[in-house]
């Protein structure tokens, strides 16, 4: 359990976790402000995306919903922690991503899913997804489909880095009917995703690696093995 205390006379925050305090490296004002912004202060959870801002009756005031949350903790034993960082590091942000308060809590109840890798993922595409929408029409942004086709692949691909995928090679054209739609098919390791390729492989004693265009790739899933199918077409 985790509890925060702030002494009103200008101490440093802290935080209790499991009968231990320690100091906390909370973000000002102006990185939560800089956090919210970068992302229209849509949540950051490509599953979400919920507004996060609004206006309340008093005209002079603005309702908000959103949290800048640390994607390595603030303070020690936190989610995530990070001990090589830096104060400073720890309250830039580069470690922090804007998340409705739903989203904040659940990356935090969750470490072993809610990874620093996929937290990260989530603001680059959140940040990506901002910037195709500055001075579009406001029925665009409000629109999921919205986001390119890249970043959807990438959303569907990225929580299965270092997991086990099936890799399909499709065929095209006639050779559809001399072989069947599958040429054929391998189970691999997905080592990275970005989002211009993926790359897929093998750790350890006789390991390799291979990186396919994003591109050329379709996502499906492989119900019998219950993984990640990329299936590869040869555009």
């Amino acid at each position: 359990m985790v509890a925060d205390f702030q002494n009103r006379g200008k101490l440093p925050v802290c935080a209790l976790v499991s009968g231990s305090i320690f100091m906390r490296d909370d973000f000002t004002e102006e990185v939560k402000r800089i956090l919210a912004s970068r992302v229209g202060y849509l949540c950051s959870n490509p599953d979400c995306r919920a507004r996060t801002s609004g206006p309340q009756i008093d005209a002079t005031k603005a309702l908000n919903v959103g949290v800048a949350a640390h994607i390595t903790s603030a303070a020690e034993g936190g989610p995530r922690h990070n001990p090589l960082l830096s104060p400073e590091e720890r309250r830039h942000p580069d470690n922090g991503i804007w998340l409705c308060q739903n989203c904040a809590k659940l990356i935090d109840n969750d470490t072993s899913r809610y990874t620093e890798k996929l937290i990260r993922a989530w603001r680059e595409i959140a940040e990506d997804h901002a910037l195709t929408l500055i001075g579009k029409t406001a029925t665009r942004e409000s629109n999921p489909a919205a986001e390119s086709e890249s970043q959807r692949k990438l959303r569907a691909v990225f929580p299965w880095i270092g997991r086990t995928v099936k890799l399909s090679q499709m065929t095209t054209g006639k050779a559809v009917y001399m072989v069947g739609p599958v040429m054929g098919s391998s189970y691999a390791q997905l080592l990275d995703c970005t989002e211009f390729y993926v790359t897929v492989g093998t750790t350890g004693s006789g390991a390799w690696s291979r990186s396919v265009s994003l591109s050329n790739i379709e996502i499906s899933f492989d119900n019998q093995q219950r993984c990640l199918e990329l299936q590869e077409y040869h555009r």
